[in-house]
């Protein structure tokens, strides 16, 4: 059985833990978004997607929280109806029109950027993976994906992505 904070007495939690768990326990998961800091960029991620629905939690640079709440609420929705998302190749239905890829996330990069999910599982291990959206349909190991964009969504998975697809 997995041990999370749901298991935690009420009296310990402070009120964001309170809320957080609260969220978890109504909806099965909520969205964590960080804003932007020094040269980092804002991320949304899921906490819940594994205790739930044995589906990976998602990080997305970039987007705006709505957009990134909303994007995880109908990834929830079809793991709650059998779908799974496949790593390292294109997700349709995802986005309105594109393609997304989901890669997994290297443990440091976990430890650093899901505080709440760490929390919440108790530091165990969990399987994440990062949405990488396109630009123009080119993604950001594609020839044609604009350079300037490439420090919004920072790669944090194990080998990189090229090297990930080339496997």
């Amino acid at each position: 059985m997995l041990e999370t904070a749901l298991d935690d007495p009420v009296a310990i939690l402070n009120d964001y833990e309170k809320n957080l768990v609260a969220m978890i326990r109504e909806h099965g998961w909520q969205t964590t978004s960080v804003g932007e800091y020094d040269d980092d960029p804002a991320f949304s991620y899921t906490t819940g997607f594994w205790w739930s629905s044995q589906g990976a939690e998602v990080l997305v640079f970039d987007f705006p929280p709505d957009l990134a709440h909303n994007v995880f609420g109908q990834m929830m929705a079809e793991l709650r109806s059998g779908r799974t998302f496949p790593v390292m190749e294109p997700v349709p239905r995802i986005l309105a029109g594109e393609d997304v890829y989901l890669f997994p996330v290297r443990p440091e990069a976990v430890a650093t950027h899901l505080l709440s999910s760490r929390w919440f599982y108790k530091q165990h291990d969990f399987p994440v993976v990062q949405l990488v959206w396109s630009d123009q349909g080119r993604f950001p190991w594609e020839t044609g994906f604009d350079a300037t964009l490439l420090n919004r969504q920072p790669d944090l998975s194990p080998r990189g992505w090229a090297a990930e697809l080339r496997g």
